[in-house]
């Protein structure tokens, strides 16, 4: 569903397993220089060169990360290593082989992705800890870019050391390039009649460790932009150039929107038509050979191939309802984590999809996400903003609500004398819950049920078996439920007093899977929060023989954004349960000041869901 947009972004990634303190630590490797020398042309045309030092600093590092690797776009750019050498921690020099270099990548694709890049590695010899690795590589860019339509763009990782990073730029003075930046130090350092070079450095010696579900860097970390666009409003307008001349209303688009609409009565009913024809029978295929990153195909050729990337739903799913007469723009937005578009000149980034936009329902649509039913979104792109590329204005996806990302799980479990259990389960999901069980579902239907109902109860240390019974996950028209029927073999032993804890049994387990993983103990950078609304309902048939001598502790806990509640009943031989945890933030984007909330909900949640039901035997009425 990406669309890889027509700039140079470099983003210098430091690869390392996740933990769980947001604290400095020293990474495996180190960027002891990364020099840069762009010299552009009037035509947009440029030769970058790049000298790079890095340190290898532990074993890790000497194992994983012995390689400097360059990536270009073969159909634009060439890309040449000019020397490289390994100096070991004692100042021997073991200068650059000819086997050292390798190429991959060029024409690589997974099935539904085709691109033109190609990966150059430099494969270091005899790496050690200590040793530092120097390269020198050129790049050039030798495809013209449009009038306007230059912007290169640099971006650097907090989770990494970088001792000495310079950007030097040298370019006419009739691109009018434009700077923006976040975290760099420098400016204008030479100027004649027709060029002027920039410079710009940045020094960063502490690095941060990874956090999970934290926010894409691009919103808050350091990052160098030189464009001819003066704000988001002109990437939409570059967009909208290239886009709109592809958005034809032929003969069989007009025949084939008329058909799809004819039985629907309302201008919505038509719209919903059209979307779902579109999701279900347009196959996801990316092609971002040359400007096939940037510029979508023509709206017959997609018909006709019934294929196409992000760019190319949107421009058939506007062909069709402009057929219709009902207007639509292609809507620029981040799918993943970036929730902001910095103000001032502007690069493509963060930007890297395309959805639709219909003005007169205020609505927006994706059509390429698949399992995504009518007038919802996926969570990439809920609560982003956008930029309406026909109407020439900013907009934003709709905020995330907990009444409209519910689930409702009803379990009925029988506790048979010897422990084990049957059980039923019957959901009803709506909004990302849904759309994420439809996603999970479909990538388990080559799954034999057995290992999918393993997976499922291994999350609580259960052992059973059961089927699963769901919606179809593309059927994206139909109201999506779940269900189950399960086996638990014994949880505890009734031959004598004791107390268990109340399974999940094979149901969808969405609140209790908070109590499974430590979290973080805090945070340092802002993180991904979601609004949603579950309920968990459990009714459990005990055996005559047990008598129910403590019961846990009904609870009723509610802070600024976050409420659980739970009962406990107990009805003769019938234990009735009930949890409902309901979370409202804001926005998508929390601050790290928000997080100790969370943090003592789960363990509100986590002691609730280890409270135990302590149980006595009447020895005499056991069967035997």
């Amino acid at each position: 569903m990406k669309i890889f947009l027509k700039s140079l972004i470099t983003s210098i990634l430091l690869v390392h397993a996740a933990t769980s303190l947001a604290e400095p630590f020293e990474p495996p490797i180190a960027h002891e220089k990364i020099h840069r020398t762009i010299i552009i042309d009037e035509r947009g045309r440029y030769t970058e060169t790049v000298e790079h030092i890095s340190r290898i600093t532990n074993d890790y590092g000497a194992d994983r990360l012995g390689r400097h690797s360059f990536d270009h776009k073969t159909t634009q750019e060439t890309l040449k290593v000019l020397s490289a050498h390994n100096r070991l921690p004692d100042g021997k020099i073991i200068q650059l082989a000819p086997d050292w270099i390798k190429k991959s990548g060029e024409g690589n694709t997974d099935g539904r992705n085709f691109d033109d890049q190609k990966t150059t590695t430099v494969v270091f010899a005899q790496v050690a800890v200590g040793s530092r690795l120097y390269s020198k590589h050129v790049l050039k860019h030798f495809k013209p870019e449009k009038p306007g339509e230059f912007q290169i763009a640099f971006g650097l990782s907090p989770h990494g050391i970088y001792e000495d990073v310079s950007t030097t730029v040298r370019a006419p003075k009739s691109l009018k390039l434009l700077i923006n930046q976040r975290g760099f130090e420098g400016g204008i350092i030479a100027e004649t009649r027709t060029h002027i070079t920039y410079q710009y450095r940045i020094r960063q010696v502490i690095a941060h460790k990874r956090e999970d579900s934290r926010i894409d860097y691009s919103d808050f970390a350091p990052f160098l932009v030189f464009t001819q666009a003066k704000d988001y409003l002109d990437i939409g307008r570059q967009y909208h150039r290239s886009a709109a001349p592809k958005v034809r209303v032929t003969a069989d688009i007009r025949k084939l929107a008329n058909e799809l609409t004819a039985q629907a009565p309302t201008e919505e009913e038509k719209i919903k038509a059209l979307y779902i024809w579109v999701a279900k029978n347009i196959r996801y295929i990316s092609t971002t050979v040359n400007d096939g990153g940037f510029v979508p195909r023509d709206s017959a050729y997609i018909l006709s191939r019934r294929f196409g990337d992000c760019k190319d739903h949107v421009v058939l799913l506007e062909a069709l309802l402009r057929a219709i007469g009902i207007e639509s723009t292609a809507a620029l937005v981040n799918l993943g984590n970036a929730f902001e578009l910095p103000e001032g000149p502007a690069g493509s980034g963060p930007i890297n999809h395309v959805i639709t936009y219909i003005p007169s329902r205020d609505l927006y649509l994706d059509s390429t996400a698949q399992f995504v039913p009518f007038g919802k979104l996926d969570d990439q792109v809920i609560d982003k903003p956008t930029i309406l590329v026909a109407l020439n204005r900013l907009g934003r996806t709709p905020k995330m609500r907990a009444e409209e990302n519910m689930l409702l799980s009803e379990t009925s479990m029988t506790l048979k004398s010897d422990g084990s259990i049957e059980g039923k389960n019957e959901s009803a999901l709506t909004g990302t819950i849904e759309i994420n069980s439809r996603i999970f579902r479909f990538s388990e239907l080559t799954e034999p049920m057995e290992k999918t109902v393993n997976d499922l109860l291994y999350r609580f240390n259960e052992i059973g078996s059961g089927q699963i019974r769901h919606t179809p996950p593309k059927d994206i028209d139909a109201t999506y439920t779940w269900g189950s029927d399960f086996k638990l073999d014994s949880i505890t032993d009734l031959t004598r007093s004791g107390a268990f804890i109340i399974p999940v049994g094979v149901s969808p387990g969405y609140i209790a899977s908070m109590t499974i993983y430590k979290p973080l103990d805090q945070r340092e950078f802002p993180y991904v929060c979601d609004s949603t609304s579950t309920e968990d309902k459990y009714t459990i048939h005990l055996p005559e023989h047990i008598a129910i001598s403590t019961m846990p502790i009904n609870v009723n806990y509610q802070t600024e954004h976050i409420r659980y509640q739970a009962s406990y009943r107990l009805d003769g031989n019938l234990m009735e349960v009930s949890r409902k945890l309901v979370v409202q933030y804001p926005s998508r984007k929390c601050s790290p000041a928000m997080y100790p909330e969370m943090l003592e909900a789960i363990r509100v949640v986590r002691a609730d869901h280890r409270s135990p039901v302590v149980f006595s035997v009447n020895s005499a009425s056991i069967r035997h």
